[in-house]
């Protein structure tokens, strides 16, 4: 929880003192993990998928109440029991936008993608239309006590782009 609460305080002073908004420069590779992401996804892969998400990982769908994975068990309990539904009943995704924009006030260790993207089916023709925004931080986050985000921080450049919260969005009609 306090974890949040510092990134939710970090994006929010980021903005404030936001000056010439450069061009992000993580975008490309932030697209590219989301994109391997949703190709694992569609093949319902879930170990696969958790190379690509931190844990814990916030779950917020809809008026449900965030849901929060504390352990890698947990989640293959969950997204075993989500390939067995009717929401994992699509055979393929094709991505419609990816807006990316950079969060936090240290620079380039977290970003936010805002994803609209279909739901297809064998031959191709759309299932639904969802929209997701998924939260991202370099490495696993930044949240230690002091000396071991100093590495963290100091390391950030050697580290990959994770998903630590998913939120799905109402489509704009």
């Amino acid at each position: 929880m306090n974890r949040y609460l510092v990134l939710l305080v970090v994006s929010i002073l980021s903005t404030t003192f936001a000056k010439d908004q450069k061009p992000f420069k993580h975008q490309e590779k932030v697209s590219a993990t989301l994109e391997d992401y949703i190709s694992i996804v569609d093949k319902k892969d879930i170990k696969g998928m958790l190379e690509y998400l931190t844990i814990p990982l916030d779950l917020h769908f809809g008026s449900e109440r965030v849901m929060t994975i504390g352990s890698e068990q947990e989640f293959m309990l969950i997204f075993n029991e989500w390939k067995n539904s009717a929401k994992a009943n699509f055979h393929s995704t094709k991505v419609r936008s990816i807006h990316i924009e950079q969060t936090g006030i240290i620079d380039n260790m977290l970003a936010v993608a805002d994803v609209t993207y279909d739901r297809l089916d064998e031959n191709g023709d759309t299932i639904r239309t969802e929209r997701a925004l998924y939260h991202l931080v370099k490495g696993t986050g930044y949240y230690a006590k002091p000396l071991k985000f100093i590495w963290a921080f100091s390391t950030r450049w050697a580290r990959k782009w994770k998903i630590y919260m998913i939120s799905n969005i109402d489509l704009e009609e």
